[in-house]
Parts: C-alpha cells; sequence; structure tokens
C-alpha cells in the first residue's frame, strides 16, 4: 500500500496496474475510519494506491507509507487536490474508484456547519455525473444510523434507475471497492 496526502502531486503513470481508491467521507467529526479503511484494502490488495484527504503527520500510523513526491510539484489547496484524485480514480486511472464511506458522527466538533456537509455535496455530484456516465466507478458504504442515509439510498436509486448498493460494512465496502478497480476499463 501507498499513500498520497494532500496536496502532493504525483505521477501515477508508472503505476496503472495498482489500484488507485479515493477515500471520501466525513473528516471533521467523523474520527480515524480512514486509518481502519486503509488497513482493510492493505489486506485486500497489498499492492494499491490511496488517495486519503487527510492531514496526517509523521507521528500517524500510516503515515510510513506516503509516497515520495519528485520535485516540488504541488496543488496550492486542498480542494483541488480532492478534485484532481476523484476524477483520476473516478475514470482516468484504469484501475481506480471512489470510496463513500458514511460512517456516524465520532466526536464532537466546534464549528457550526451540520455533520458531512461536503460529503453530502460530493455524493450529490458523483450521484449526477453517474446519471450521464454509467461506467464511472463509484462504491458507497455507510454505518447504519449514519442521519438521512434511506434518503441518500433514494436519491441513487430514482437517479440512477436501479436499486444502487449502498453496503453495510467497511469490509463489503472495500471488497465492492476492490471488485470494480478489478474491472480494468479504458480511461474516459
Amino acid at each position: 500500500m501507498q499513500l498520497i496526502l494532500p496536496k502532493d502531486l504525483i505521477d501515477l503513470g508508472p503505476h496503472l496496474n495498482n489500484p488507485l481508491f479515493f477515500l471520501a467521507g466525513p473528516i471533521r467529526g467523523g474520527g480515524d475510519w480512514q486509518r481502519l479503511m486503509c488497513i482493510i484494502l492493505k489486506q485486500l490488495v497489498p499492492d494499491c494506491i490511496i488517495a486519503a484527504p487527510m492531514r496526517w503527520d509523521a507521528s500517524h500510523f500510516l503515515y510510513k507509507y506516503r509516497m515520495q513526491v519528485e520535485g516540488a510539484e504541488s496543488f496550492d489547496r486542498q480542494l483541488t487536490w480532492e478534485q484532481h484524485y476523484l476524477e483520476t480514480a473516478a475514470q482516468m486511472h484504469p484501475r481506480g474508484c471512489i470510496i463513500f464511506w458514511l460512517g456516524c458522527q465520532k466526536e464532537l466538533r466546534t464549528d457550526s456547519d451540520p455533520y458531512a456537509m461536503d460529503t453530502r455535496g460530493e455524493l450529490g455530484e458523483w450521484r449526477g455525473r453517474m446519471i450521464y456516465r454509467p461506467l464511472l466507478r463509484v462504491v458507497v458504504g455507510a454505518e447504519e444510523g449514519f442521519p438521512g442515509l434511506s434518503q441518500i439510498k433514494r436519491n441513487f436509486d430514482a437517479a440512477l434507475g436501479c436499486d444502487f448498493p449502498v453496503y453495510r460494512t467497511m469490509e463489503e465496502t472495500a471488497k465492492a471497492a476492490v471488485e470494480i478497480s478489478a474491472r480494468r476499463v479504458k480511461p474516459q
């Protein structure tokens, strides 16, 4: 496993055979669910690359897996970095997949924004993109009790005209992402 962390720009050309996963989901208040998802993905696919929008420093358990940045190329903002790697995982990398994990709130927050507000916006954006590009590689998993989960599921079903799967455990979600990433597709 190798990690791409904000705001690093990594040349993925030499890594087109490695599955690439982008971890999307609540950060502020969500706990360190990304750590567990990384461990699960590493067990399933040891050679995977994971773009994790986390500001982990050298003291974090997973920091040692950070890919080395070649040169000084990087993104000026985390949002630009996220958009680049979301797009790359969903459609440009031949073995990529966006993994949305909707975990329940684990920590109290000091700001006034609703929990998972940005994640809900990203879910809506990618659901809308999937209407016109059904080959986009996106999986959604959610912890029981995530606020608004039944509405999120109904929105996906209605927009995509199918029973869109929402996985109930991190393990099921990761396995679905690995399966999707194994279906090599030509970058769009």
